[in-house]
């Protein structure tokens, strides 16, 4: 293992205990370090794969890491919990959900669905829908959730409750009831909702995962961040990896100061980037330098400069698309 990383990487792999915060830079390797990490954490240490939760971002990165860790893993190589969060949300609620009066059957909806739902309870409500689309009301569903997400499930997804005088956004709650349907939103919010209520099911979770790990948490929100502190929370082994210089999401809700707040009992920084040459990450260093939400770090490459780094600036989208091309 050791040919194939740099000294930080190792460094990362073999800190498998406690509060663990990795500030990957770009191009450093991260996807490399939490492979490695996984192999390392089964094939060193001996624990079960069904015992380790790695979550990543999208489903992309999920088989990605998958194909690495299949590599280095001899047993159980396939592990259903190295997935996305709300893949994992996913398999926590069919096993779960019952608790809260849903079958474990329940349907996952796409936005296409959801946007029926939200027309069906507009035409009930008399929404002109040339005034307000589907998109514009679904955004006023997931705010409201987002408000208060135990309230909302408490008040109106619970078996026997019943509002006397429904507006036009709990009628979509009803008819996501109706159907047994969940949203992206109501996977994460539900899992804490079981999690902070039912206190064998939050003991049989953080028993069974030893080792949590999570790609990319610049991008979470607090309430990505409210699960995985939860799931780690009896063996206290919370590996997190990313970078606040490459937050792009923070206008769907990502909350990258926390992970430029958190307490680790480890910090590792990966600096060397594997991508680019000296010119590009002088540039890139000599720009970031200047954002204040961040954890500092200077990138540095072993590869030889090729060509001169060139500015241009584009009066708009189109012209710089063009440009690219």
């Amino acid at each position: 293992m050791k040919e194939v990383l740099n000294k930080r990487q190792q460094e990362a792999v073999e800190a498998t205990e406690g509060m663990v915060r990795v500030v990957a830079g770009a191009g450093s390797g991260k996807t490399r370090v939490l492979a490695h990490r996984f192999a390392f954490l089964v094939n060193e240490i001996g624990i079960s794969p069904a015992n380790i939760l790695c979550l990543t971002f999208t489903n992309k990165a999920a088989q990605e890491m998958k194909r690495r860790i299949s590599k280095m893993v001899d047993r159980g190589s396939v592990n259903d919990f190295v997935c996305t969060i709300h893949s994992f949300c996913v398999k926590f609620l069919r096993r779960e959900i019952y608790r809260i009066g849903f079958p474990k059957t329940f349907t996952v909806i796409d936005t296409e669905d959801a946007r029926d739902l939200a027309r069906q309870a507009m035409q009930e409500f008399g929404i002109d829908r040339k005034k307000t689309t589907a998109e514009r009301f679904l955004k006023k569903v997931a705010a409201f959730k987002g408000m208060d997400p135990a309230g909302y499930i408490g008040r109106y997804l619970l078996p026997g409750s019943s509002p006397k005088a429904p507006d036009e956004i709990v009628r979509y709650l009803r008819l996501q009831l109706k159907q047994y349907a969940l949203d992206y939103d109501d996977l994460l919010y539900m899992t804490l909702y079981i999690l902070d209520r039912f206190d064998d099911a939050r003991e049989y979770w953080t028993d069974r995962l030893n080792y949590v790990m999570v790609d990319e948490v610049q991008d979470c929100s607090a309430d990505d961040w409210k699960l995985m502190y939860a799931l780690s929370s009896r063996h206290g082994n919370l590996f997190v990896v990313g970078d606040p210089d490459q937050a792009i999401y923070e206008w769907r809700g990502a909350a990258p100061k926390l992970f430029v707040g958190f307490k680790a009992d480890t910090d590792i920084i990966l600096n060397e980037n594997y991508r680019s040459t000296p010119d590009i990450l002088d540039v890139a260093n000599s720009i970031i330098a200047n954002n204040r939400n961040r954890v500092k770090k200077e990138l540095f490459t072993r590869r030889l400069n090729e060509r001169r780094v060139t500015y241009i600036h584009y009066r708009s989208e189109k012209e710089e698309a063009e440009g690219v091309a």
